[in-house]
């Protein structure tokens, strides 16, 4: 069909999935959750289209090659994320349903490759798959959207061009000399799957710093990433202070113009970034407002819209520079309620990773990732990596984010 853009390729190497996971109570009609899935794979063709690499590892995006894969279903333990029992593979299709039920909870976890579906694109899914098992929608009743495009198909339609200016100067380090794309071992990883350690606000709390995140010259996002690099420098650092490099993705769905539909996009985030001198005695509105600067400027400027178009010179065989040791931070933004059955109550929402066949990476190694959401009025934070830091971090986030709480009453 077609070969993959560089913001689809840094996700072909692992065979990385993206998942939401939802914690169900109730009673779950498994037959319909079974019917819908069948329908969201007929809305969305490209959850059952398939990726093929050729010798030098570039993806494809390829047509369905047979059969579809239901829904898995199965009884267990519904508390925590879990492998499925059945293998993700890529070169089957590019999303698969694993169903635990466990007496009168189950655990409906809905994994979608990353190269073909972002944050945005993923809610989406989600979102419809809910909505065809609440309305019993069957195969029939829909009518299949076209594969969507990727970043760098919409930034040509609008006429951006790469400048000078990458955007991740701030984080950018040199390449070692022997940098390589390293060989495959001669036995293959097995699956793994990534869950973030997570530190949950309740609604209250939310809510008052989210007020204090509108307050003239603050963002809510500038704020919360204030306070998370905070944490981060408390408790892998030796002094108060510490330099500390940046990076994040940004949606440019409503960046662009006209804007672009959840699902008609792949991977639609551009990044920015920027390197911070985090001092821990002085007041977190400061470098909130350095942060919402930041990337007011950067987007106003049009670095973070045409930061796609370096992707190559960053991630991948032809990488030229190196992004290794920064703080990755994703906010996902509100959580939409999910449409359900009165009998139906989705008590927990998580995004977890999984990893369909890792090995060594040829991208970005990034000392910690931030992920943030809001589910049913909750800050959510999730934690993946920070070395030997990683089992205190959530506490330390709890602790920055209780000082903002604290602020706002």
């Amino acid at each position: 069909m077609r070969v993959l853009a560089p913001s689809e390729q840094r996700f072909v190497r692992h065979g990385t999935y993206t998942g939401r996971t939802v914690r169900v109570e109730g009673e779950l009609d498994v037959a319909a959750l079974r019917t819908a899935f069948l329908t969201l794979q007929r809305a969305y063709p490209v959850l059952t289209c398939r990726i093929g690499e050729d010798s030098e590892g570039v993806g494809y995006l390829l047509r369905s090659g047979g059969a579809t894969v239901g829904a898995w279903v199965r009884d267990g333990a519904v508390d925590q994320v879990r492998l499925p029992v059945q293998p993700v593979d890529p070169g089957v299709q590019l999303a698969y349903l694993d169903v635990v039920i466990g007496g009168s909870a189950a655990r409906v976890t809905l994994f979608a490759h990353h190269s073909v579906a972002d944050a945005g694109h993923c809610v989406e899914l989600v979102s419809r798959l809910w909505s065809f098992y609440t309305d019993r929608l069957t195969p029939e009743d829909v009518v299949p959207h076209e594969l969507p495009k990727p970043v760098e198909e919409y930034a040509a339609d609008r006429g951006i061009t790469g400048s000078a200016v990458s955007g991740f100067e701030d984080v950018t380090r040199p390449l070692p000399p022997d940098a390589r794309t390293p060989a495959d071992p001669a036995t293959p990883a097995p699956p793994s799957l990534a869950q973030p350690r997570r530190a949950v606000l309740d609604p209250v709390a939310t809510a008052r710093i989210v007020e204090l995140g509108h307050r003239p010259g603050l963002t809510v996002n500038g704020l919360v990433t204030a306070a998370l690099l905070r944490a981060y420098v408390a408790e892998t650092g030796s002094t108060t202070t510490a330099s500390v490099g940046c990076l994040y993705p940004v949606d440019l769905r409503t960046r662009f113009d006209p804007p672009v539909a959840r699902a008609a996009g792949t991977n639609m985030a551009g990044l920015a970034s920027f390197a911070a001198e985090v001092d821990l005695t002085a007041d977190i509105s400061l470098l909130a407002h350095q942060i919402s600067s930041r990337l007011h400027h950067d987007l106003s400027e049009g670095i973070v819209q045409q930061s796609v178009l370096h992707f190559p010179d960053f991630y991948g065989p032809t990488r030229i520079h190196s992004l290794a040791g920064h703080v990755a931070v994703t906010n996902t933004g509100r959580v939409p309620a999910f449409r359900t059955p009165p009998e139906l109550t989705l008590a927990d929402y998580e995004i977890v990773y999984l990893s369909a066949h890792p090995r060594p990476s040829t991208g970005a190694s990034a000392a910690v990732t931030f992920l943030l959401y809001t589910f049913q009025g909750r800050l959510t934070i999730g934690v993946l990596g920070g070395g030997v830091a990683a089992e205190r971090l959530p506490a330390a986030v709890r602790r920055e984010l209780a000082g903002l709480y604290a602020e706002s009453v």
